[in-house]
């Protein structure tokens, strides 16, 4: 896919997306939209989806297309991981590069992995996005796929099922699912 291709498709699918949640304010409905829409619009995507912060150690599968993801990932390990310690953006060329890369499908080759973070700075989940060809993504991904984490961003700290972590900064007004 050439990058005009991309961003057509990009522009596409969000527009889709947007039209889709647009006034939903159901978290798993929204999750699951977004990682059906975009898993079957990138056909060199494997996986797309969420991970959830339980505790303060612990991110969960949540709703996903693709293989069978991890079910449980402590925040010490993986991509997912570092994207929760490091408050960062994680895009992996060559996940075979990475020490503590865990492979949950062999056929993946690059990675993306954006943090959501809620107020007032706590990692509430992460959003991420596996493909079969090294180097899938760029500067052009993390543009458009940081836009659908703003727009989810708000459900999260919404959320009836949210986890509070008393620990954090902020008396405990920190919440995480």
């Amino acid at each position: 896919m050439d990058k005009e291709e991309k961003k057509k498709c990009y522009e596409e699918v969000l527009g889709s997306i947007k039209n889709m949640i647009e006034g939903e304010d159901d978290l798993l409905a929204v999750l699951s939209t977004i990682s059906c829409e975009l898993y079957h619009a990138f056909e060199h995507w494997n996986w797309v989806g969420f991970y959830r912060r339980t505790d303060a150690r612990t991110l969960k599968v949540g709703p996903y297309q693709g293989g069978h993801g991890c079910l449980t990932i402590d925040i010490d390990r993986g991509v997912c991981g570092a994207s929760v310690r490091e408050k960062s953006i994680m895009m992996i060329r060559d996940v075979s590069t990475v020490d503590n890369h865990i492979v949950c499908d062999s056929k993946t080759k690059s990675e993306m992995v954006l943090p959501i973070v809620g107020r007032p700075g706590t990692v509430l989940a992460v959003f991420d996005v596996d493909s079969t060809e090294l180097g899938a993504f760029d500067q052009m991904d993390k543009e458009y796929l940081s836009k659908l984490v703003d727009w989810i961003r708000p459900l999260y700290d919404r959320d009836a099922s949210r986890f509070v972590d008393e620990n954090q900064a902020g008396g405990g007004t920190n919440f995480s699912i």
